[in-house]
């Protein structure tokens, strides 16, 4: 898709080490109908499974077959490192403990819950889903530069229009989008989020999903932003990330 070179990026092939990044999100269960081109890194920013999978289960501490086949796919997955956050659809994850996710449900994967990790170089955080606080509590945990910054939710303004059938159609002029009008669709991301990011955070790049309808890429004040969402396009996402060996 595309290729992240650093600012002073010298043509010398010997001073760099290319990774290549897969991403996806929103994939409802349907893991097994994309074709996920090989690569370094697999990511997946959430809602790997239906909200319904969690209904009815006979204790809390039940484990869906979704996401049994979900881990089970992942493991079939040749990328060296894959990592994965929760979405808002993966309600259960909020009653098993980040151990018993890690060690029961997510064995095929490094799951992240508000955490920093670094991986071939690159660092990433991943924040999932919060379900039961608001997501603005969580961005000042979030280290300032980092490399890539995973979450479920999208920043206000950026990929982040969605369908609203159940709406009045908007009929005023959107001032954030060149006067587009969006009838019917409207912009769901966060806004502390987009704040968060442009004033600190500021990451090479930002992976998320939720919004099925705005699915795709953009550049935006130094920030690669991805919205992998594949529930309608059943496409993923590939970038290539340059290190600096000698820094």
């Amino acid at each position: 898709m595309d290729v992240l070179k650093p600012a002073d990026y010298d043509e010398n092939p010997d001073r760099y080490k290319k990774i290549s990044i897969v991403v996806v999100s929103d994939t409802h269960k349907n893991h097994r109908k994309l074709s996920i081109p090989n690569g370094d890194i697999f990511l997946h920013c959430g809602d790997f499974t239906n909200r319904h999978d969690w209904y009815n289960l006979s204790d809390d501490k039940s484990i869906p077959k979704s996401v049994i086949d979900f881990n089970d796919w992942l493991g079939t997955l040749p990328h060296r490192h894959k990592i994965v956050i929760c979405g808002n659809h993966d309600i259960g994850f909020e009653k098993f403990t980040y151990e018993e996710i890690q060690s029961k449900l997510l064995t095929n994967c490094k799951y992240l819950q508000d955490e920093l990790i670094e991986i071939e170089g690159i660092t990433i955080y991943g924040c999932p889903w919060p379900f039961s606080q608001h997501y603005r509590t969580k961005w000042p945990s979030v280290p300032s530069h980092v490399d890539l910054l995973m979450t479920h939710a999208p920043p206000q303004f950026i990929l982040d229009l969605a369908f609203q059938p159940k709406r009045s159609p908007v009929v005023t002029p959107c001032s954030m989008c060149n006067g587009k009008v969006h009838g019917s669709y409207g912009h769901w991301g966060s806004r502390s989020l987009v704040q968060e990011i442009r004033e600190r955070i500021q990451p090479r790049v930002h992976c998320f999903g939720h919004v099925h309808d705005d699915a795709g890429y953009k550049y935006d004040s130094g920030t690669l932003f991805i919205n992998a969402a594949t529930d309608l396009t059943k496409q993923s996402f590939k970038f290539i990330f340059y290190i600096d060996l000698h820094k």
